[in-house]
């Protein structure tokens, strides 16, 4: 298995699973809503498919002020002076507008009679509803801190377990817009944080008020404790995308107190961050800790110098990741305030796409990240400088799935440096960054095909020399567009679809002898068929069933297939063409992300591959006789449903991976076993969307179509 400086990472699959297993079978937050991928396709799936969380109030990732590391146990004039500078500064104008009260606010016996919280009354003697209404009244939110275990003043100074509604509803009582959930109590007492935290979301959602939700985990190895895999914090991302708006992805960035020699420990949580990018989306963000520019020491120098401390912002940023100052901003440089201004390097982050930037290219110097951002052409990439010397650095756009012409800008300089072609070289600081914003041609393999962009993944198959993709239009309804390898033209037919004229999710098509089948999910999360036949299309037929997600099918021929699908009960539901709907089960992770992938080998065994909510890829096959194995783990860490094809005596398995990239095994079914993971090199990070659609080409090809940036469907061969 690969390093965690690669796109295809994975925790050993009988370690996430048990994750998975022992998070996963919890109540979905009522505030969640349901998507199919994290940069989703058209189709909204169904219950069985887990929900992806949405308060609606982080639609990007959230921005503020946080007490923990600038003040430590507040008072209320410490808040309020800074929340007077974030607005006097213009931090607040900037976007920094959640004041986040952390520990120490409650009371030394943090509950009264009744078991409400309390304020302690020597540092907030006003009470915590005056000081929200102080903060709203400036254009303000309020967050407020607990912690999910229960309360033990030796281990921790609040505790909520066993009173989560009663706090959820006094929080919302009290007006308040975001909380912080942390885990020390949790940790003190052994206790699994996932069903804890989503016990939590739950009570938030049944409160009334919509309240931004930050889960605090910060257990690690780096605290020389022994704890279970679902106790660790960089396994967040398998249950905090559906339970919160924001979760910690690694241990605590700094001590209390500002102390020398930090910025090893920003790269640790940068690094520790970059593992798991698809799990982030709008919405749903990976939190690396607050940023803590220029704490001061008690000789007056500081704990990060100002380039140390503005390649943390600049890494948050492309990253997509919450920017919650830590430091008291009243004490910083003007300069470093002017910098956690920068409207150009606030815009990557803020960028609606929600993209997580990843690490493209790294050597023994540095990194070279790379973030899609809104529109065609346009990237944001930084050039990172982790050694203790200056050094040049050389940015090729190839690398960024660029091509052409590019304009750059420097983001942190906010001007122009001109037009390139190829590479663009530039020395950066030890310590430091250089960040540009790019504008060129997006660059993928293969040709476009004609005709209007997809709003969905796409599929193709293939009869002789003729190959058919199918893709959804803006409207819903499926088209059908013909063409040869390398050659497309013509904009294709219009289909329709099976209810009211639409389908959801990727359609799956299957050639044989002048016929092709289509299959699709309504609506209705009904299956539907539709066949081409002696030149014609027939009508779409209702194959029934509760689906969650779009259909594929183990095809050999003409009415004899085996359909599958993502349930409605999170499992995998299959039927065939004279048959009723029955379930193969689902992995060990516990829970599907998108639809899966079926084929049939050439011994007559089909093989059936899923993303598990884990984002690592599972099997399952059957043989001839239709006896199943068990599920097992293929491994890797993939962003999006895996497409199998078969071609001769093999199985390829195609993979969106986390870091964008395609990469693909093959099964040799002589052998009967899997190769290891490769890379398919000409895909480059973000040079597609979501599954492929593929079908086997002459001499053991791969022939594929792949949805890239705004919908654009392209055809490769590989």
């Amino acid at each position: 298995m690969t390093s965690h400086r690669s796109g295809m990472v994975r925790t050993p699959g009988a370690v996430a699973a048990a994750v998975a297993a022992a998070l996963l079978a919890l109540a979905v937050p009522g505030t969640a809503q349901a998507v199919g991928s994290h940069h989703g396709t058209a189709g909204q799936p169904a219950a069985g498919v887990p929900a992806h969380y949405d308060s609606g109030l982080a639609p990007t990732p959230s921005m503020g002020w946080n007490t923990y590391y600038g003040l430590g146990a507040p008072t209320e004039t410490q808040v309020r002076s800074v929340a007077d500078y974030l607005v006097n500064s213009g931090l607040r104008q900037s976007g920094y507008s959640i004041v986040w009260l952390d520990g120490g606010w409650q009371a030394d016996t943090p509950r009264d009679t009744q078991g409400r919280l309390t304020a302690n009354p020597e540092r907030f003697p006003s009470g915590i509803p005056a000081l929200v209404k102080y903060l709203h009244q400036r254009g303000l939110k309020a967050g407020i801190y607990t912690d999910a275990g229960d309360y033990d003043p030796a281990s921790c100074g609040l505790g909520s377990r066993g009173h989560y509604q009663q706090d959820a509803d006094q929080f919302a009582d009290w007006q308040i817009d975001a909380i912080k959930v942390d885990f020390l109590c949790g940790i003190g007492e052994k206790l699994e944080p996932g069903p804890a935290f989503t016990e939590f979301s739950d009570a938030v959602a049944k409160s009334g008020r919509p309240m931004m939700l930050n889960l605090c985990n910060p257990l690690t190895d780096d605290w020389g404790l022994p704890h279970t895999p679902g106790q660790d914090a960089h396994n967040t991302f398998v249950y905090g995308p559906t339970v919160a708006d924001s979760w910690r992805t690694g241990t605590d960035i700094a001590w209390g107190s500002p102390t020398a020699g930090e910025f090893p420990n920003v790269l640790r949580n940068m690094d520790a961050n970059a593992w798991h990018p698809e799990a982030q989306g709008p919405g749903h963000w990976n939190d690396p800790d607050y940023l803590i520019p220029m704490r001061q020491l008690t000789d007056g120098s500081y704990e990060m110098n100002q380039e140390e401390s503005t390649t943390q912002l600049v890494m948050w940023a492309e990253m997509a990741s919450p920017l919650i100052i830590g430091s008291d901003p009243r004490t910083l440089p003007q300069a470093m305030v002017d910098t956690l201004r920068n409207p150009e390097i606030l815009a990557v982050d803020q960028d609606p796409l929600g993209i997580q930037g990843v690490r493209v290219a790294t050597d023994g110097t540095g990194d070279t990240y790379s973030k899609v951002l809104q529109g065609s052409g346009r990237r944001a990439v930084v050039l990172l400088n982790r050694s203790d010397q200056p050094a040049e650095r050389t940015l090729t756009f190839a690398q960024a799935g660029l091509t052409g012409a590019v304009t750059v800008r420097d983001l942190r300089a906010r001007a122009d440096r001109g037009t390139y072609t190829g590479t663009y070289t530039v020395t950066v600081p030890a310590h430091g960054t250089a960040m540009f914003k790019l504008v060129g041609t997006d660059a993928a393999p293969g040709v476009k095909l004609g005709g209007p962009a997809s709003a969905a993944d796409p599929a193709l198959v293939r009869d002789g020399d003729t190959l058919t993709a199918f893709t959804q239009d803006a409207d819903g309804s499926l088209r059908a567009t013909t063409g040869r390898d390398g050659r497309w033209s013509g904009s294709g037919a219009d289909l329709g679809g099976p209810t009211g004229g639409r389908f959801l999710g990727q359609p799956a098509a299957y050639a044989s002898a002048g016929r092709i089948d289509v299959f699709v999910r309504g609506t209705d999360d009904h299956a539907y068929l539709r066949t081409y036949a002696q030149g014609s299309w027939g009508r779409w037929q209702d194959l029934g069933g509760r689906i969650a997600d779009a259909p594929t099918a183990a095809y050999q021929g003409p009415g004899a297939w085996t359909l599958f699908a993502t349930g409605t009960d999170g499992t995998v539901a299959s039927r065939g063409p004279a048959t009723g709907w029955t379930s193969i089960g689902a992995p060990p992770a516990g829970a599907l992300y998108g639809r899966p992938s079926a084929v049939t080998d050439a011994s007559g065994r089909i093989h059936v591959a899923v993303r598990g909510v884990d984002d690592e890829v599972w099997s399952r096959d059957a043989d001839a006789s239709g006896a199943w194995s068990d599920w097992t783990s293929l491994g890797g860490t993939i962003s999006a449903a895996p497409t199998l094809v078969a071609t001769g005596g093999s199985v390829q398995l195609l993979a969106r991976a986390s870091d964008y990239t395609l990469w693909q095994r093959t099964y040799d079914a002589t052998a009967g076993s899997w190769g290891g993971w490769f890379p398919q090199s000409a895909f480059v990070s973000n040079a597609f969307d979501g599954a492929m659609g593929a079908t086997a080409g002459p001499n053991g090809q791969v022939l594929a179509v792949s949805r890239g940036v705004g919908g654009v469907v392209r055809q490769s061969s590989f």
